[in-house]
């Protein structure tokens, strides 16, 4: 007997780096990124209800403006791809809100992913073909592994990264627009093809011969992500250190899961007001 109440991990991402190559006609960037998922989740629950809605809980909750599950579910419906839905989902928030760690993103990707699972949708779905429709992060997110992106955000080559890295997370508790930062970014990256090994062995050398060309207008909008990353650099046994996509996380990499544990302690008690939390890659 199929329980009236299923529940579903929807994983975060840190961009492991992001160039931006040049700005399109449609007035989105085409962008270059490597993303890799971290064991950060937020919780979504599938119940049975005669009528469909969605409900936000947790973090930062309410700050959520676009309900981008029910955007999923009324393109599904406009494309006559649902046979019948008669659930309530929640999500519990354990992710950011704008804050470069693709939970939004994430959330949609998860729920294609169940609706699957549960034979709600159509067999012929073309899971790809909607996540592009809604959104640039979501379809990094059909994936369990890591990824190299392009255009968009479209899913160039999928990548294994031989180990599991410790992260330390942190965020100032500000809500950044991406199309904000975008619009105000101007550094170009001139690195169109990187040649990434597979699986990527050495992170070092490879945060070392990237960046990520949003932090610098990131940084004129949300002044604590330098701040953060001033002292982030202070940390011991850190390997290396970047804002994740459009901000306003910043993220270190350590050696091991007591420097990141040790780095999460002084800025809980330095900076009381930020967010920050140890996780590792995935």
């Amino acid at each position: 007997m199929v329980s009236d109440t299923i529940e579903f991990k929807s994983y975060a991402k840190i961009n492991l780096f992001l160039h931006v190559l040049s700005k399109r006609n449609d007035d989105y960037h085409n962008i270059i990124s490597l993303l890799s998922r971290i064991d950060l989740f937020d919780k979504i629950t599938f119940k049975k209800s005669d009528k469909f809605k969605v409900i936000y809980n947790g973090l930062q909750s309410n700050e959520i403006i676009n309900d981008n599950i029910s955007q999923l579910i009324f393109l599904l419906q406009k494309k006559d791809l649902i046979n019948k839905f008669d659930y309530q989902i929640t999500v519990d928030k354990n992710i950011p809100v704008g804050a470069g760690l693709g939970g939004g993103s994430s959330n949609v990707a998860t729920v294609i992913s169940a609706l699957k699972k549960l034979k709600i949708v159509k067999n012929n779905i073309d899971t790809v073909s909607i996540a592009r429709e809604l959104g640039s992060d979501i379809e990094f997110f059909l994936y369990n592994k890591s990824a190299l992106v392009n255009e968009k955000g479209s899913v160039v080559k999928l990548i294994d990264i031989a180990k599991s890295y410790e992260i330390l997370l942190v965020n100032p508790k500000y809500n950044l627009s991406t199309a904000e930062v975008f619009d105000l970014n101007s550094s170009y990256s001139s690195v169109h093809d990187i040649n990434i090994s597979n699986p990527i062995a050495d992170i070092k050398t490879l945060m070392e011969t990237t960046s990520n060309n949003l932090e610098s207008s990131a940084f004129k909008l949300c002044p604590a992500i330098d701040e953060i990353k001033r002292e982030m650099r202070a940390q011991k046994n850190l390997i290396a250190d970047r804002m994740t996509g459009s901000g306003s996380t910043y993220f270190g990499i350590f050696e091991d899961k007591q420097a990141s544990l040790i780095g999460q302690e002084y800025f809980k008690n330095n900076y009381p007001k930020w967010w920050t939390s140890s996780v590792r890659t995935i």
